[in-house]
C-alpha cells in the first residue's frame, strides 16, 4: 500500500509539473507573439485570437491564455503625465499584494488590461519604437499547490521546456529560440535570451518569473512574468537601461 500511495504521489507531482510547464511555455508563447505581431490588426485575426471563451479549467486556461494575446496587446495606449523627464529616467513600480517592485521606465506609454479571471497585464511601450521595444508584467493566476518556483521545474528544467523547443505561433512554425543564460536568484528565475521567427527580426528578452504566494488575498498563487524585449539591433543600445530594470527586482 505504500508503495501504491508512493507511485500515485511522483504520478501527481510529475502531472503537476507538465501542466506548470505548459503555463510557463504558453506564456513564454504570449511573449513572443508581442514581439512578433505588437500592435496590428494581422493578429486578431489569428488562432490565437480566435478562441475567445474563459473556462477555469487547466486546459481552458492553455487555450484562453494564448487567445488573449492579441486582447491585450490591442488594448489602447495610456499616456502618463507629460513631465520634463529624460528617457532613460526610470520610476519606482511596485505590487504590494504580490510583494514585489521594481524601476520601469518614467517616459514610455503605459497600457493596463485585466481580465475577468484575475489576469493583468501592465505594459510599458518605447515611444517610437513602433511597440517593438517594450516592457511588461504578466500576472497569472495558478493553484494554490504550485507552492514555489520549483512545481515547475528547475530554472535549467523551465529553460529547457519552454524557451527553447521550436514551437508553432499563430500558424507560424519553426519558432527557434537561443538561451544566452539562466539564472536562480531573489527567490525568481532570470532569463535572458533570443527568439527568431521566420520573416521576422532577431529578438532580444530579458525575462522574470517569480511566484507570489497566497496573493489577491489569499485566493490563489499568482505566477508574476516581467519581460524586457528589443529588435537585437537594438540590443546593444538598449541593454544599460535593461541591465538596471532587472538588477532592480526585489
Amino acid at each position: 500500500e505504500c508503495n501504491n500511495n508512493g507511485q500515485h504521489f511522483k504520478r501527481q507531482t510529475g502531472i503537476a509539473r507538465r501542466e506548470g510547464t505548459t503555463m510557463i511555455r504558453t506564456i513564454s508563447f504570449l511573449v513572443c507573439a508581442i514581439a512578433t505581431f505588437g500592435y496590428s490588426p494581422e493578429l486578431q485575426g489569428s488562432s490565437i485570437y480566435a478562441h475567445r471563451t474563459s473556462t477555469s479549467t487547466r486546459r481552458g486556461f492553455l487555450t484562453s491564455a494564448s487567445s488573449k494575446a492579441a486582447l491585450l496587446v490591442s488594448a489602447s495606449s495610456v499616456m502618463g503625465p507629460q513631465v520634463s523627464l529624460a528617457e532613460d529616467d526610470l520610476v519606482e513600480y511596485q505590487d504590494l499584494e504580490c510583494n514585489f517592485s521594481m524601476l520601469v521606465p518614467a517616459t514610455w506609454e503605459k497600457t493596463t488590461q485585466s481580465l475577468p479571471d484575475r489576469r493583468k497585464i501592465v505594459f510599458y511601450f518605447k515611444p517610437g519604437s513602433e511597440r517593438k521595444t517594450l516592457l511588461f508584467v504578466a500576472y497569472t493566476p495558478v493553484r494554490s499547490d504550485f507552492t514555489s518556483l520549483g512545481s515547475f521545474g528547475s530554472v535549467d528544467e523551465v529553460a529547457q521546456a519552454t524557451i527553447l523547443p521550436k514551437s508553432t505561433l499563430a500558424g507560424v512554425t519553426d519558432v527557434t529560440s537561443k538561451m544566452l543564460s539562466a539564472e536562480s536568484k531573489k527567490q525568481a528565475y532570470f532569463f535572458d535570451y533570443v527568439t527568431k521567427v521566420p520573416d521576422q527580426p532577431l529578438t532580444h528578452y530579458r525575462t522574470i518569473f517569480s511566484l507570489a504566494t497566497a496573493a489577491a488575498g489569499g485566493a490563489g498563487n499568482v505566477l508574476v512574468s516581467i519581460t524586457a524585449q528589443a529588435p537585437e539591433t537594438d540590443y546593444e543600445t538598449m541593454k544599460p537601461l535593461f541591465d538596471k530594470i532587472i538588477d532592480s527586482y526585489k
